[in-house]
């Protein structure tokens, strides 16, 4: 009876397999982490797109009898607007902003009334920031920073809402005044590692288009379209709140 052989692979063949495997991954991993985060930032674009969008048709809405639901710097009675109504309310962080802005002191009770789509509460986190546990938004669950002192004659190209990576401190310094040429890099990661850590940001324009950016996009003069402004002598000063 003719014998079968038994022999398997050697310790060198499976080594040699394992060091293409482990070339092949090597090849391959850039790809795929690049395509992973065109994907993840095209996400959040879209949720941050949503958001402005919610609360300018808030606006729309209210116009006539309710003041707008911008973040406000100051205390101010809008018009028409109740005393516990958002227009009513100033804005000193983006998480007190969004609590006002989706009635969170009444989430899950009959009375819950949100200024905009509640279905927009979902908007606020993804991509590492986890979203909101039980009935209580925190800071930890939002990743977005948002512009206070937003007006009528903002132009629509400046940013008003960015992921909360981006250094948004940075940013105040050009809000109200940009010359339009300034490529300096824009710090990203440097408060905030979630979302995207250094690797790319997504910001939303006062119009409501949104934009995903990678890393090496990060400088001021793409983030104001190339466009110089002058806003500096208008009483309250748009800035970007800190979370």
């Amino acid at each position: 009876m003719k014998k079968v052989s038994t022999k398997g692979f050697t310790l060198v063949e499976l080594l040699v397999v394992i060091g293409i495997l482990g070339i092949l991954m090597g090849a391959l991993f850039p790809v795929i982490s690049s395509a992973m985060l065109s994907a993840n930032l095209s996400t959040m674009s879209m949720q941050g797109r949503k958001l402005i969008q919610g609360i300018m048709q808030a606006n729309i809405e209210r116009q006539g009898h309710s003041g707008e639901v911008w973040p406000k710097d100051q205390d101010e009675s809008s018009q028409g607007a109740s005393s516990d109504d958002i227009a009513s309310k100033s804005a000193s962080t983006t998480t007190q902003y969004f609590i006002d802005l989706f009635d969170m002191n009444n989430y899950g009770k009959s009375e819950w009334d949100p200024t905009v789509d509640g279905d927009l509460l979902s908007s606020l986190s993804g991509c590492g920031v986890p979203g909101m546990s039980g009935q209580t938004l925190e800071k930890n669950n939002i990743a977005w920073a948002i512009a206070k002192n937003v007006v009528s004659e903002t132009q629509d190209f400046i940013p008003i809402l960015v992921t909360r990576n981006v250094d948004f401190s940075q940013l105040n310094g050009y809000l109200n005044n940009f010359n339009g040429t300034d490529d300096a890099k824009v710090t990203l990661g440097k408060n905030y590692d979630q979302p995207f850590s250094n690797k790319g940001f997504v910001l939303v324009r006062k119009s409501g288009a949104a934009e995903s950016l990678k890393q090496k996009y990060a400088r001021l003069n793409i983030i104001f379209n190339k466009q110089g402004f002058d806003n500096s002598s208008r009483e309250k000063k748009l800035e970007f709140m800190d979370l």
